[in-house]
């Protein structure tokens, strides 16, 4: 039996490992393929080490073969991101999808909300246009809107779970779904006995501490920052014409006048908070900062 899994390995850690030997521990003999991230991750940042180094410890750790995800795909919206690593991994031959989740080792929790939304899509579709004209983000309007179908608590508490779900389902996929309950939240900042977000550990490499009691990976410091490239945008912004700003990848509805307003902030966080509204959400302002830094025009991903 092949599993497919996808997974961004920003740092590999224990937490990544547990999931590996549990999924090995449910599926006896099963061929684990992992479709991992390139050198950029989804949230428009560059990952805290190479594909390369990232593939070699999760073969090292479990999985049976590492395919690449596109930089394209792994730089997307959790929607398009989900279904570009799902496409990879059908074309492995995968007969199940297993995935960490934070809140349930019920898979059917995350079935029964697509359910919900596949079987009432123009409302839903309604709810999610309702609270976008009322400057939500697409995340708050997805939120909200399934909400009002099935009760806040029983949405699942996992953004790409449930896209991995909504991908498998909606587009009736021949593959099983599985969920597993993390041993820690996704982006927390508290430590759990040997486990550790990766959130909470890419925050303790940029400050040198030590996470080998958390990950069995070496990451060589100080690694690359898409912070430490801020000086870059700044310049190519500054140079650049609202015009020409307006022809990057996913920059829309004036961004590029955003961009030029703040682009005196003093540092990468900043601009980007001074950016980060009701309508554009921190991820959203990263990736198109990263295709500006990179030239990335709305071309070049057709």
């Amino acid at each position: 039996m092949k599993i497919g899994m996808v997974a961004e390995f920003n740092p590999f850690h224990n937490g990544h490992k547990y999931l590996i030997d549990k999924i090995k521990e449910l599926y006896p003999g099963c061929e684990l393929i992992v479709a991992l991230s390139s050198d950029y991750v989804q949230r428009g940042e560059m990952a805290c080490a190479s594909f390369e180094d990232r593939k070699k410890i999760a073969l090292k750790h479990g999985v049976d073969k590492v395919v690449e995800i596109d930089f394209f795909t792994s730089t997307q919206a959790a929607h398009i991101f989900s279904e570009g690593a799902i496409k990879i991994l059908l074309r492995e031959g995968i007969d199940c999808l297993a995935f960490g989740v934070s809140d349930t080792d019920d898979i059917n929790k995350y079935i029964n909300a697509t359910l919900a939304i596949k079987s009432n899509l123009d409302t839903y579709n309604q709810g999610v246009k309702k609270n976008l004209k009322q400057g939500r983000s697409y995340v708050l309007s997805s939120y909200l809107s399934l909400g009002e179908l099935i009760g806040q608590e029983n949405i699942p508490a996992d953004i790409l779970g449930l896209e991995y779900t909504k991908t498998v389902v909606f587009n009736d996929l021949p593959i099983q779904l599985r969920c597993i309950k993390r041993t820690a939240a996704h982006n927390s900042l508290e430590t759990n006995a040997q486990y550790a977000s990766a959130t909470k550990l890419r925050d303790m490499l940029k400050k040198g501490e030590d996470i080998s009691p958390y990950s069995p990976m070496k990451v060589k410091i100080p690694f690359s920052r898409i912070e430490d490239k801020y000086p870059e945008f700044q310049r190519i912004v500054r140079e650049s014409s609202a015009e020409e700003l307006a022809n990057i990848m996913l920059m829309s509805e004036g961004m590029e006048n955003l961009f030029k307003k703040n682009i005196e902030a003093k540092d990468y966080d900043t601009f980007v908070d001074e950016c980060t509204s009701k309508r554009y959400t921190k991820s959203r302002i990263k990736r198109v900062m990263l295709y500006t830094l990179l030239g990335i025009k709305k071309s070049q991903n057709n």
